[in-house]
């Protein structure tokens, strides 16, 4: 885990998710609600594996499966996150290729 999490963590990528905040509150969302809705929109995610310590996060996760983003909201996290480390799709290892979300 800690590895994975090296690979992420460092100011370029927190700064990145930094500029997401004002996004997140012009549409009315979380962060956390901002980001499984647009990780859930990726043709190449079956599903998002998020934890939840409390009833209400998990309302809040589940809620966020049904929440679709404009292409100007899109376009407005391609922009925010136009430094970050990640920029193009990345399976995991052993992902099989075809699996979509539904």
């Amino acid at each position: 885990m800690n590895i994975s999490m090296d690979l992420v963590m460092n100011d370029t990528t927190l700064l990145a998710v930094e500029r997401l905040r004002p996004i997140a509150v012009q549409t009315g969302h979380s962060m956390a609600e901002l980001a499984l809705a647009w990780v859930l929109r990726r043709p190449e995610v079956a599903s998002a594996i998020v934890g939840a310590s409390r009833p209400a996060q998990v309302h809040a996760n589940a809620a966020a499966s049904g929440i679709e983003l404009s292409p100007d909201v899109l376009s407005a996290i391609d922009l925010a996150l136009a430094d970050a480390p990640v920029r193009k799709p990345t399976p995991a290892p052993l992902a099989e290729s075809g699996v979509t979300h539904r």
